[in-house]
């Protein structure tokens, strides 16, 4: 029979990979008899509810939950409510021991930007979850439980911004292609590991403070620590020997042991890495499909020495042959099927600890890698302990899946099948595409959103949709784009993993890339005039690829504006702090003036910032600080806060200390049916949700208008509790000026449409409390000047509509104040600043307006293009008037 293991990558039908199709222990058994295999399997599994006797302490159970990240951390590292909820879930299931999750010692070893890290700053919620975790498991089952937190530095999978950032111990010609590492790529210094072992001490200190039971220095997977167990190539103190490879490890235990008393310590320890000599650990010299467990069972037997209570056993490489220990039946994205079947790496696993266990039988051993047996795993760990090839036994992915296992195991003898996990590898997919992990399809209603928001930005689906570009020589695309952005180009760029070339051609034509991938509506813009969706209504997806673009380029450093050395000696104003005043400003800066913003706010960004959602606009202040900062260092760039225009400072006051003005305000006014306590205006309402000034809204509330702003506010009205929003719009459904993506929001979030109803005032209470809406039905006529059915009101058709609160979103005006101010303008008949056609220069020398204030609303990408335009204008302007007789001539 052919090797399981043989390079041809199909092997005998036995060694083939197979999915799940087993039926009963019987079938079970059939199969590895099969595959002549060595894996133990019985029908009473009462010996998992045993105690368990550690050198420390006794355990109630057999079961350990294993260190599974769900990356739901805050920006410090603290535990998130997802954390709290997953410990809760794994306390109330019955496991005897919980290993916490890897949790970085610091920022940098981080490797994701939701992984736990303990510090000081962080220290209080940890423990706040250590008491809540043994709480949870007092309340359901009645006993106390032993806590251990894993303590990591990711090293070469270190991604603390979400980009990667690796750290590595030695250079590997199997491990660096993946990364795209070099061989001048620098490793790690002696010295910065010498520090690390503070590091880890520091961090074990904080645990015990916390609560927990005992730290595990995490060696596995190849993560910093585990990399220097494999570390033959290196020089200096910690490679090359046996001696120097296992010297961190060593060395960082017996210091927390000698200086956190009380506190036990242990390791998550790879026993078997899959990888070749003189790159892996625990593998035979010759074939790294055959372990070798000289060196593995050597350092056991030092670090039993140590006084490790416990130890956790793993091998293999969650990012590096996966069908190694880890048997799937979905491989995971960019994977290739394992070429095995799947029970081969369940026996190399157990054989593995076998051989760990029996070489120290008074250690006690956590045995894994049972999950692809789903509801016979009891079976096969439970022969594997009777028989002393393990003493306890770890679920990792089965705990994400089914965390009440134990109880039910315990208290029934028995999984149920229809909640064991499935081995889809989803968990790992959502972590390798940076989002919060949990179980896919388990807990589908939390966790099926996140795998497929994560799976929406993760950069290789990305650049396989960039590859479906037609690549049109009339990009009907650009066409579709306010800024005029060469898609093709950018999207060809992406696809090549020119990350930098991309940004700089989304660049060129709009300034602040990262504010329009949010906020644009791609779906009436570039996407909806991209060729597939007129062939398979699946345009690309231009949004999403640009806002990954924008993204990874900021925290590349990419972003910064370009300052100039030279200076033209000229100060522009610029009015507003929005899309389109910084989009002035930033080409101001480049053409080597220098600026001024006055921004009647406490911070940029203007409505994108104050008023879109959270959940639509994320960031903001990140794009806009990563782009001014190199101005704002080199003094090219000032902001004035808390200035705005009005009785107090108007534009002829701003006119006469500048050498020209950016007037980009916004309208500041809104358009009402009314006063009335209960009654506000969208724009309000919307700003001080998102910063949390409206915590909650009455059960009915109506929205007056249909356009995004009523969207957005109608979906924040239900987030903050209302059950029943109604948006109440005069004309049809069809003829609503929303976009379609923000009216489906609404909808999908539970509101109610009320079209063709016209509003038409308020009835209000003795105190004058606002109790209803007064609507009336409408019908439609001809069309009016913007192009629309005017709305009829139909004589006898009016009814009250009972709320408890009324958001106006009926239109913006330039507020009152703000048009005094700008008295020396001359205004459209539309009310807004009027400019030169196809020019943003107003009626006043030296003065340019763009963005609301002059279109009335449109696109943040509209106000970005005006400013842009603005710009080139001012400084053409500034520029000619430095040379006056050259000026002349031209005249003459």
């Amino acid at each position: 029979m052919a090797s399981a293991n043989s390079d041809d990558g199909l092997g005998d039908i036995t060694s083939r990979h197979e999915r799940f199709k087993i039926r009963d222990l019987s079938q079970l058994r059939e199969e590895i008899a099969r595959l002549d295999i060595a894996i133990p399997v019985q029908d009473d599994v009462s010996v998992l509810g045993e105690p368990c006797d550690l050198s420390c302490g006794l355990l109630p159970n057999r079961f350990v939950v294993h260190p599974m990240e769900g990356f739901d951390s805050d920006a410090d590292g603290r535990p998130g409510p997802l954390s709290f909820r997953r410990y809760r879930r794994y306390a109330e299931g019955g496991s005897g021991l919980i290993w916490f999750e890897a949790t970085a010692v610091m920022p940098e070893g981080r490797s994701n930007p939701g992984q736990l890290c303990l510090r000081d700053r962080t220290a209080e919620e940890f423990a706040r979850l250590v008491s809540e975790t043994r709480q949870a498991a007092r309340d359901a089952m009645g006993q106390e439980m032993f806590l251990v937190l894993q303590l990591t530095h990711s090293g070469r999978y270190s991604k603390p911004t979400g980009l990667p950032t690796p750290m590595i111990a030695h250079h590997s010609p199997i491990l660096d292609p993946i990364h795209r590492l070099d061989g001048d790529y620098p490793l790690v210094t002696d010295e910065y590991l010498d520090a690390l072992q503070e590091e880890f001490v520091q961090a074990a200190t904080l645990a015990q403070q916390a609560g927990f039971d005992a730290v595990d220095v995490k060696s596995c997977h190849r993560y910093l620590v585990s990399e220097l167990l494999a570390s033959h190539t290196r020089p200096g103190k910690y490679g090359g020997s046996f001696e120097n490879r296992t010297r961190f490890l060593r060395e960082t235990l017996a210091r927390i042991r000698d200086r956190v008393p009380g506190l036990q310590v242990t390791t998550r320890l790879n026993a078997y890495d899959a990888i070749s000599y003189p790159y892996g650990w625990g593998v035979d010299e010759e074939d790294y499909r055959t372990p070798d467990l000289s060196d593995p069972l050597r350092l056991i037997g030092l670090l039993q020495e140590i006084g490790i209570p416990l130890l956790n056993l793993s091998i293999g490489n969650p990012y590096f042959n996966p069908h190694y220990g880890r048997p799937y039946d979905f491989p995971i994205q960019g994977a290739n099927t394992p070429r095995e079947h799947p029970l081969f790496g369940i026996a190399r696993f157990i054989g593995i600890t076998r051989e760990v266990q029996e070489t120290y039988p008074g250690l006690p051993v956590i045995g894994s890698g049972y999950t692809w047996l789903r509801q016979f795993m009891p079976h096969v760990a439970a022969a594997v302990i009777r028989s002393g090839g393990a003493a306890l036994v770890g679920q990792g992915r089965g705990a994400f899946a089914y965390p009440d296992s134990v109880r039910d195991i315990v208290g029934k003898g028995a999984m149920d099948p229809a909640k064991c996990c499935v081995t889809c590898s989803g968990c790992t997919q959502i972590m390798r595409d940076g989002g919060k992990t949990g179980c896919v399809v388990r807990d589908k209603e939390l966790y099926g959103p996140l795998y497929r928001q994560a799976r929406r930005f993760a950069v290789d689906r990305l650049q396989e949709e960039a590859r479906r570009c037609r690549e049109c020589e009339e990009a009907t695309c650009t066409r579709g784009c306010p800024a005029r952005i060469d898609i093709p180009a950018f999207l060809s760029a992406f696809a090549d993993g020119d990350i930098g070339t991309a940004y700089g051609i989304l660049r060129e034509r709009n300034v602040l890339p990262e504010m329009c991938g949010f906020v644009c509506p791609a779906a009436e813009q570039c996407e909806g005039h991209c060729l597939e969706d007129i062939f398979c209504k699946n345009p690309l997806p231009i949004q999403d690829i640009q806002l990954v673009v924008a993204r990874h380029a900021r925290l590349c450093g990419l972003v910064g504006v370009s300052v100039p050395t030279a200076q033209s000696g000229n100060c522009v104003a610029v009015v507003g702090g929005g899309p389109a005043g910084l989009a002035a400003a930033i080409k101001l800066v480049e053409k080597g003036h220098r600026i001024t913003i006055l921004e009647k706010g406490a911070k940029l960004g203007g409505v994108p910032d104050t008023i879109i959602p959270g959940q639509r606009y994320i960031d903001g202040d990140a794009e806009i600080d990563a782009i001014l900062g190199p101005a704002r260092e080199a003094g090219r760039l000032e902001v004035q806060f808390g200035t705005p225009l009005g009785p107090e400072l108007t534009l002829d006051d701003v006119a006469r200390g500048y050498d020209a003005v950016f007037l980009a305000t916004g309208l500041g006014g809104s358009s009402s049916l009314g006063d009335g306590d209960g009654v506000i205006d969208a724009l309000t309402f919307l700003r001080l949700a998102k910063l949390g000034r409206i915590a909650d809204v009455p059960a009915k509330v109506a929205v007056l208008g249909g356009g995004n702003t009523a969207m957005d506010a109608g979906v924040t009205a239900i987030e903050l509790g209302a059950q029943d929003v109604y948006m109440v719009y005069r004309r049809s459904f069809a003829e609503m000026p929303a976009w379609s993506k923000e009216r489906n929001a609404f909808v999908e979030a539970g509101g109610h449409v009320l079209v063709l109803t016209q509003p038409l005032g308020y009835e209000t209470d003795d105190t004058g409390r606002v109790i209803g809406v007064r609507v009336a039905r409408t019908e439609l006529g001809a069309a009016d000047a913007s192009g629309r059915r005017t709305p009829i009101v139909i004589p006898g058709s009016e009814s009250v509509l009972p709320v408890g609160l009324v958001i106006e979103a009926l239109g913006q005006r330039i507020a009152d104040p703000l048009k005094d101010a700008l008295s020396s303008l001359h205004f459209g008949p539309n009310g807004l600043v009027k400019t030169g056609t196809g020019s943003q220069r107003t009626s006043m020398d030296g003065v340019f307006a763009g963005g609301d204030l002059v279109n009335g609303g449109t696109t943040a990408v509209q106000g970005i293009v005006e400013g842009m335009r603005a710009a080139e204008e001012i400084h053409s302007f500034l520029d000619r008037r430095s040379r006056p007789s050259q000026v002349l001539e031209d005249t003459l």
